[in-house]
């Protein structure tokens, strides 16, 4: 949706959002506005309070006074607004806007990251380079379970101490965006979005593959795809790249390509399924804790007195009987069950997946069950988070603009799970090939009709892989050259790299009747010509050092081969 508007606006809105932001916890320590929303005599308000409605907790009714909305607004407006952004627009939207990403390049933008010393082992020449998180280190390979440990902290920080006490919700809010500065210092790249954001599972599950409205990276063909880290240029003006390369497959770049390639990344699994758990779990405590549904949907937990002095109430209250555990471990006991039972849930599904989808005469990959499982995991969050979140301000609403949003969260959920059920990664291989496999059709002579009236660009993928057929036909060398010119537009898309490249291109390989060797002889000539394309970004020669780059990309290419052929 937003890649295609320029950084210089897109830079203006989010210091407009982040501006918002801060007014919004400013509120939280100062506001004498909202109050006035709620008096009970202000009857063209829909949040002014009932003084005789008993809220209940357990036996006792919660008093009812006018009250700040600024927790109210947080909660129940804006948290449930983002989750609708990300099913519905996509995870190139959310990070073109989310405050905290954009706080996070804070440092970058100043020019005051912290930089390490290198010495070239050649030239000897010593430069400083930004520090970026390698991906095979511990934070790199398992920064999914820190991420929603993180997020399953931050909840029980929430019900426990931030829900309704507005000073300890401001400081919370506050430290986070200090967290998300000091990562972006020490870090280069979007390390704090990648690496340490606990929204950021949230977004991994309701993104999916890709978003109901979000763009197709491959098919668009821009320079600055997605959401990935941009710049203008001071010389010219110009967008461009300010990417490090901080991730080989990076989900700002090409975020579908980041969804299969890490499908079975550790804590993927904890994540898709024991989200829905969390969802469950968070919603369902109100329930234990106070006995009724009146206390979460009336939204009095937004405004209750004194939530940090019951920290060690009385846990839980089930049914008229009160169970004698601490509310700060009754908590993290519910997450705890409740997580345990959806990812439990979740493998079995696949396993039943695959034998039913087996039993119907369409055998499945694991790969592909475990994508149809956390498809309708998906799907089950989002329709369980919009049963309850939002809530407490919605049911407040008119009946026919309330039905309007449930008919809404009905239809978008709906439809993405139309999409994305039967999408696998065959269909983005092909349709990530097709565009660069056009181009190189389009300089052979190829009979019209066996196009049908057709120009090429009116074919969809499936055709435009049909007809690599006839390439059978044509002779070796110009295989070759459609294979060597689909590579280069692969490389600049950065829709793959070296050590990815030769899966990627296995079948494209079989169906132009070339050999495995073919594959590393073709880079090896796109390493002499154009090195730059396969090194990390981080690793890209600087002017002057053409030969080392080539020299590297040869080493690269071999490695490569080496590692195939083990």
């Amino acid at each position: 949706m937003l890649n295609r508007v320029s950084e210089k606006t897109m830079h203006r809105i989010r210091w407009i959002l982040v501006l918002g932001w801060l007014v919004l916890i400013a509120s939280l320590f100062y506001d004498p506005i909202t109050p006035l929303w709620t008096q009970p005599d202000n009857l063209a308000s829909p949040f002014r309070v009932d003084l005789n409605k008993c809220i209940k907790v357990r036996e006792t009714c919660l008093s009812q006074t006018p009250f700040s909305m600024s927790a109210l607004i947080w909660w129940a407006m804006i948290v449930p607004a983002g989750i609708f952004i990300l099913m519905t627009f996509g995870h190139e939207f959310w990070r073109r806007i989310c405050p905290l990403s954009f706080l996070s390049q804070v440092p970058r933008a100043l020019g005051i990251q912290r930089r390490r010393r290198v010495t070239d082992a050649v030239t000897g020449e010593t430069r400083y380079e930004l520090v970026a998180i390698a991906e095979d280190s511990w934070l790199g390979r398992y920064h999914l379970y820190l991420q929603f440990g993180f997020f399953v902290l931050g909840l029980g920080i929430r019900i426990l101490y931030i829900n309704s006490d507005r000073l300890f919700l401001g400081g919370f809010l506050i430290a986070t965006i200090f967290c998300a500065i000091l990562v972006g210092y020490l870090y280069a790249g979007k390390s704090w979005c990648h690496y340490f954001c606990p929204m950021s599972p949230v977004q991994l599950v309701y993104t999916g593959p890709r978003s109901l409205l979000g763009s197709k990276n491959y098919q668009e063909q821009s320079p600055t795809p997605q959401s990935m880290c941009r710049m203008v240029d001071s010389n010219t003006g110009e967008e461009r790249s300010a990417c490090v390369g901080c991730r080989a497959v990076c989900v700002d770049i090409d975020a579908e390509k980041n969804y299969w390639a890490e499908l079975n990344k550790p804590g993927r699994r904890l994540v898709q399924y024991g989200y829905l758990g969390m969802v469950i779990a968070f919603y369902l405590y109100y329930f234990l804790y106070s006995g009724n549904w009146d206390y979460y949907f009336t939204g009095t937990w937004t405004h209750e007195a004194d939530q940090v002095a019951n920290v060690l109430d009385t846990g839980f209250y089930i049914y008229g009987r009160a169970i004698p555990i601490p509310k700060a471990i009754a908590v993290y006991i519910t997450f705890g069950v409740l997580v345990a039972i959806t990812f439990s849930l979740g493998l079995i599904a696949e396993k039943l997946c695959r034998k039913y989808v087996r039993w119907q005469g369409r055998p499945v990959s694991a790969e592909q069950a475990q994508h149809l499982v956390f498809t309708v995991f998906t799907l089950t969050s989002f329709w369980t988070f919009f049963s309850y979140g939002a809530r407490p301000s919605l049911n407040r609403l008119p009946l026919y603009p309330l039905l309007g949003f449930n008919a809404a969260i009905v239809l978008v959920g709906s439809v993405w799970f139309y999409r994305t059920l039967r999408r696998t990664r065959a269909d983005y291989e092909r349709e990530n090939v097709a565009i660069s496999l056009r181009k190189q059709l389009q300089t052979l002579p190829i009979d019209p009709e066996l196009l049908e009236g057709r120009n090429l660009n009116e074919l969809s993928p499936n055709e435009i892989y049909i007809l690599t057929k006839v390439l059978r036909g044509v002779s070796q060398k110009i295989r070759i050259q459609a294979y060597t010119g689909i590579l280069l537009d692969l490389l600049q898309q950065q829709a793959i790299d070296v050590p990815g490249s030769f899966e990627f291109c296995r079948r494209l390989r079989q169906d132009l009747q070339l050999q495995d060797q073919d594959h590393f002889t073709t880079l090896e000539a796109i390493a002499a010509s154009h090195p730059e394309l396969l090194l990390p970004t981080r690793n890209r020669p600087v002017p002057g050092h053409i030969h080392d780059a080539v020299t590297q990309a040869v080493t690269l290419v071999r490695s490569s081969r080496k590692s195939v052929s083990r």
